[in-house]
């Protein structure tokens, strides 16, 4: 029945019926916290933490259960006591260091993996003692969306042949995609020997961001050879060649482009950015005004766009409203002396913002750290960001 409730996303059934159970064994246990995972809710939290203090030492060694267990605190988001308790383990598994790097690269973040800790990340890979293939995978991407490209090819060449798989080749091409390592991708790409259809894409999708739009259409070609048109790898060129044709002042070829993947279906998606103050998530979308404290972030942006004139930032008005910004001036209107903040965005950071971030991040000495849907910028407060404005 556990099982059946898991399967059918019926986690908070799983709870109601381990309450009834006088002894339950490792198995049960093990679904218990499977079923938290699943609803990680702070109730579910509070269950693991009550359930798991009461463990007899004979289950102690179950390295399924142990797992399970930093499993479901992670999801239920109190990753700080995660790793308290995975320090204590003495035999540590693959398995928990995935659970745990994983863990570390979804801290603070309200929808992804992506807190930007790679430091953290780095030290728990380290410790395995024979990473996995994801393992492997897992710090290959966590280098490369912290802009860690060469890193990222670095340790891509240290892993055993054999551990290597779609997913690696995908992680790492991503890493040069993000870092304009263009000539690496192009190497690694060559040696694959099964090319699919998300391979062709992330290498597309690396040539166009570094403007190599001719190689990236006979690419483009090539696999259109051999399959069936895919409609993934499209826009990845397409907008990008959008968006140089509307920097250079060809308004009317970038217009139509966007036209053309407007009625494709390919349609722009609201922005939204989401940040964390006082421990509770805020969502902002562009030009939003229905936080109840509105009046005081428009000041702050305000403030803001006046601090940014005074440097000799020029920027279209419009752009003030984007949602990362709002969620930059809130988080100053919480705390105006904070060091640092952490926004996520569901789609690119534009040019404008990210000019705009890197000075704000020197104007007010605060670190600010932007997970967009492709990367992790961090912006130090010397007016730098760690992509090197290679985004």
């Amino acid at each position: 029945m556990m099982k059946g409730y898991i399967k059918n996303n019926q986690a908070d059934k799983v709870v109601d019926l381990f309450k009834r159970i006088k002894n339950p064994d490792e198995i049960i246990i093990i679904l218990l916290f499977n079923a938290c995972a699943q609803l990680g809710t702070e109730e579910a939290l509070n269950s693991i933490k009550q359930v798991s203090s009461k463990i007899v030492q004979s289950f102690q060694s179950n390295s399924r259960l142990l797992t399970s267990l930093l499993d479901g605190l992670v999801k239920c988001g109190d990753i700080t006591y995660a790793e308290n308790l995975f320090n204590t383990f003495k035999n540590k598994t693959v398995s928990m260091y995935k659970v745990m790097i994983n863990g570390f690269l979804k801290e603070n973040n309200c929808l992804k993996g992506k807190s930007g800790c790679v430091n953290r990340a780095k030290e728990i890979f380290e410790k395995m003692p024979q990473p996995n293939q994801i393992g492997y995978a897992a710090m290959i991407n966590s280098y490369g969306l912290n802009g860690m490209g060469l890193q990222s090819i670095e340790l891509y060449y240290q892993m055993p042949k054999e551990l290597i798989n779609e997913a690696t080749y995908i992680c790492v091409l991503n890493a040069c995609s993000h870092s304009g390592l263009v000539n690496e991708a192009l190497s690694i790409f060559k040696t694959i020997e099964i090319e699919t259809q998300r391979i062709y894409t992330t290498i597309i999708d690396c040539l166009s961001r570094a403007l190599f739009f001719e190689e990236a259409q006979k690419l483009m070609e090539e696999f259109e050879r051999l399959h069936i048109p895919a409609l993934p790898m499209y826009p990845s060129a397409t907008v990008l060649l959008a968006n140089v044709d509307g920097s250079s002042g060809h308004i009317d070829k970038a217009s139509d482009i966007k036209t053309q993947l407007y009625q494709s279906d390919t349609k722009k998606r609201i922005g939204l950015a989401w940040t964390v103050t006082n421990r509770q998530v805020y969502q902002f979308r562009a030009h939003d005004r229905s936080h109840p404290r509105s009046h005081e972030i428009k000041a702050e942006l305000e403030k803001i766009a006046n601090e940014l004139i005074d440097h000799g930032h020029v920027f279209d008005a419009i752009l003030c409203g984007h949602s990362e910004k709002i969620a930059i001036a809130w988080n100053f209107v919480v705390n105006p002396h904070t060091s640092k903040i952490q926004v996520t965005k569901n789609l690119r950071v534009c040019g404008d913002c990210h000019r705009a971030t890197k000075l704000i991040a020197a104007i007010r000495q605060c670190e600010i750290i932007v997970s967009d849907a492709n990367r992790i910028h961090h912006f130090y407060t010397n007016g730098q960001c760690s992509c090197n404005d290679y985004f």
